[in-house]
Formats: structure tokens, sequence, C-alpha cells
């Protein structure tokens, strides 16, 4: 998890800059958080693919909402430490589970970033909503790289755990049907 961690932090270019600039503006960021959880939450709930993530319909809200609040709340005060990186890695073990694809976390993670810019740009001067946004999509783009290996590396080792495979001969068998897929899906997009 680490080296997965130092490798988005370089290719993101996030720093500890990125965290002294959220716990800056973090009491103006966190008197957003009802309005975003509730437009976060309104978008999961109104579309049938998304919804189908909530076993218990609407009773569910409140607990999801609780936990974005959590969530928004730890970001935004930029108090990010190696505990919360190890508990991004855990959502992705957390939505393997839950049936949470990284199309959703992802698309979710985008539409999040977007409220964030708006308000930043209605909000501040512009170097101002520069450096807030940026800082933000950066820890947040960190974040869904977490969670989307966290969900990626745990399904394949919980697949060699259960098939009793070995990582090599996965890998081997891996590369064979990867290479059967590309030549069967060039024809898709070449003339």
């Amino acid at each position: 998890m680490q080296e997965i961690l130092k490798d988005l932090q370089v290719l993101t270019g996030m720093s500890e800059q990125d965290y002294a600039v959220l716990r800056q503006h973090s009491t103006l960021m966190q008197n957003w958080t009802d309005e975003f959880v509730n437009a976060f939450y309104d978008i999961l709930f109104s579309y049938d693919r998304t919804l189908t993530v909530f076993p218990r319909g609407m009773d569910e809200r409140p607990d999801r909402e609780k936990t974005l609040r959590m969530w928004y709340e730890s970001v935004t005060n930029g108090e990010i430490d190696g505990k919360f990186w190890w508990h991004q890695w855990y959502v992705g073990l957390v939505h393997i589970k839950v049936k949470v694809s990284n199309t959703f976390m992802l698309g979710m993670t985008s539409r999040l970033q977007q409220l964030v810019l708006e308000k930043c740009v209605s909000t501040l001067d512009k170097n101002d909503a520069l450096g807030l946004y940026t800082a933000f999509k950066r820890v947040t783009d960190v974040v869904a790289g977490m969670i989307a290996e966290g969900y990626f590396v745990n399904y394949v080792e919980s697949l060699e755990n259960v098939l009793g495979f070995n990582r090599g001969l996965i890998d081997r068998m891996m590369e064979m049907e990867i290479e059967n897929r590309m030549q069967a899906m060039q024809g898709k997009f070449r003339g």
C-alpha cells in the first residue's frame, strides 16, 4: 500500500502544501458539508444503477451520509496521516463486499470535485479558488487511486486465496487471456 500511495503522490503532485491549503480553508469548506452530502446522495439515490448498492433503500441513507460527512471533514481539515490512507485502502475492500464498482466510485469522486470547484469559483478570488480546488482535487485523486487499487489488489489476492492459485500462474494465464482480448478488440477500432 505504501508504494502505491507514494506513486500516486508523485504522479499527482500531491504534497504537504495541499494539506496546508485545506487546513487554511477548512472552516469554509466544512460550511459546504451538508450541501455536498445531500447532492452526493441525491445523485446516488436517483440513479437506478447506483440505487442497487443500497439494499435497505432510503433507510440506509442516513448511515451513508454520516460516513461521507466524516470522510469529507477528514479531508477538508487537512489532517491526513497514514491511518487515513490505510482506511482508503480498506474502503476498496468494502466496495468489493457491497458491490460499489470503481466506475461508481470514480464517477462520484468527479462529481464531488465538480461541486467543490463550483463553490470555490463562486466564493473565492481566482487565485485562492484555484489553489483550494487544486489541493482538494489532488488529495481526492489520490484517495480515488487508493480505493481503486485497494479494490483491485484485494480482489485479485482474494481470488488467489479462494482458488488456491499462485500469483505467477495467474499472471501467466492473464497475459494469455489479455492478449486474446486485445486481438479480438482491435477490429472494433481499426478501419
